[in-house]
């Protein structure tokens, strides 16, 4: 390292689903891409060569605001995400824990012991694995009954769901979400943009989602 690193902004904007904010690898500033929705994190051909000028591995160390945090990625990829050189998803999401808050756009990696206290004050919202593969909560409208949706972070909608009615409250995973753009669709779905309203740490490798608002 050539000296301390400043600390970086939290401030994200929201590109389609991704949160791109500043960010640093080892001493490098980069674009950096929080993908709720991507189970693999990956790196861009120029920061990868750039770290094996530097002889450092695919263990690096990634810096958000003060905090710091070492996360082992090894693939590469032309276009990690949203003009990033970097994607982080729930492969490294899953190990160290951000919290995003959405209404103020600022996102605020957590250590242990922070996680542990935001999760006491926060809803969990349950997954499940599906058989094929995919992973679901429960979706209800009103006090109706809860059907399985599907959930998938990559997608940019809040939740739909047949005869789902603008304005509706909704429930997921019993958790009332405020402000859900709401659509009427084939299927149950909730996207990531459920959640644009709520403070929420994605841990899907532990199969919850926590919410605070």
């Amino acid at each position: 390292m050539g000296g301390p690193i400043a600390a970086t902004s939290g401030k994200f904007l929201l590109i389609g689903a991704a949160l791109l904010l500043n960010g640093r690898v080892e001493d490098k500033t980069v674009r950096v891409a929080i993908a709720p929705g991507a189970w693999t994190s990956a790196i861009s051909p120029d920061l990868s060569d750039w770290l094996k000028a530097r002889r450092s591995g695919s263990d690096v160390k990634i810096h958000l605001r003060a905090e710091t945090f070492r996360a082992h990625i090894a693939a590469v990829e032309a276009q990690p995400g949203a003009g990033a050189a970097i994607r982080l998803g729930q492969d490294v999401l899953a190990e160290n824990p951000i919290e995003i808050d959405f209404a103020h756009q600022d996102v605020q990696p957590l250590s242990p012991s922070e996680a542990a206290r935001f999760e006491r004050g926060a809803q969990p919202i349950a997954l499940r694995h599906e058989p094929d593969g995919s992973v679901s909560v429960d979706l209800a409208e009103g006090n109706g009954a809860p059907v399985r949706a599907l959930l998938d972070l990559s997608q940019t909608v809040g939740a739909t769901m047949p005869g789902l009615a603008s304005g509706s409250v909704v429930k997921v995973g019993g958790v009332a979400l405020p402000n859900i753009e709401l659509r009427d669709g084939p299927k149950p779905v909730v996207g990531l943009y459920a959640f644009r309203h709520v403070r929420v740490i994605f841990d899907l490798g532990h199969d919850r989602i926590w919410v605070r608002r």
